[in-house]
């Protein structure tokens, strides 16, 4: 039903899809690729909090019908994506129970995921949080290889990106990935699993626990990463 009043579009790399303080005119699910959530920092550098990809939709600030959002988004991994108009989304969860159901269910994994980001930066290393955001852009575009650059993983571990060149590099020392500017291979995922800090599980939990059917769960399991090697 959606799908009918929704257009395929292209997300273009590093394209600010949305930005902080500003009236969104649509919402996006993505069918490829991925898009950070950042929170703009006064007097630092914006740090990216989330990940949404064809798992979600952004912003969720339209399902809890705010006007503006408190973060942008940017393109990471280009793809495509389904956009809605913002009032057409609104309209059918004024007429659709089960739609709200749906997105409000995800905006509160969301919302747990987001506490969860909070307690991993305070709680957990370095090492820890690359391994962790090496696998959830794994997940999020179905590869093994990321395209993406140390500044941005510093961005999603809100540290310098030496601190986040000196993780990558004893990861490649130990065979566990492969990487070159603005380029990574992840080689051994089981490893990458034992390493990651338990938020990364916890992000998986939160899903399920919204979406028990989800096939996005299925084939993130630690076991499924050590059948396939």
């Amino acid at each position: 039903m959606l799908l009918a009043h929704s257009e395929l579009v292209e997300l273009e790399l590093h394209a600010m899809v949305c930005v902080a303080g500003e009236v969104s005119t649509h919402v996006w699910f993505p069918v490829e690729g991925f898009v950070s959530i950042i929170l703009p920092v006064p007097s630092a550098a914006d740090m990216a909090i989330a990940q949404v990809g064809p798992e979600g939709m952004f912003h969720t600030s339209v399902v809890l019908d705010v006007e503006d959002s408190a973060f942008h988004a940017r393109v990471q991994a280009a793809g495509r994506a389904f956009r809605l108009p913002r009032k057409t989304l609104q309209q059918h969860l004024q007429q659709s129970s089960c739609l709200r159901e749906v997105l409000n269910r995800y905006a509160d994994a969301r919302l747990s995921q987001l506490a969860q980001q909070a307690v991993c930066i305070n709680l957990h290393s370095v090492v820890q949080r690359l391994a962790r955001a090496l696998l959830t852009t794994r997940d999020r575009i179905s590869s093994n290889e990321l395209f993406l650059t140390h500044e941005v993983f510093s961005r999603m571990l809100g540290v310098r990106r030496e601190s986040v060149t000196q993780a990558a590099t004893a990861f490649q020392r130990r065979g566990l990935i492969s990487y070159s500017r603005g380029y990574v291979m992840l080689l051994n995922e089981a490893a990458l699993h034992s390493i990651a800090c338990g938020c990364y599980q916890a992000d998986l939990h939160t899903y399920e626990r919204a979406f028990p059917d989800a096939k996005f769960l299925a084939e993130r399991r630690p076991e499924a990463a050590v059948f396939s090697l």
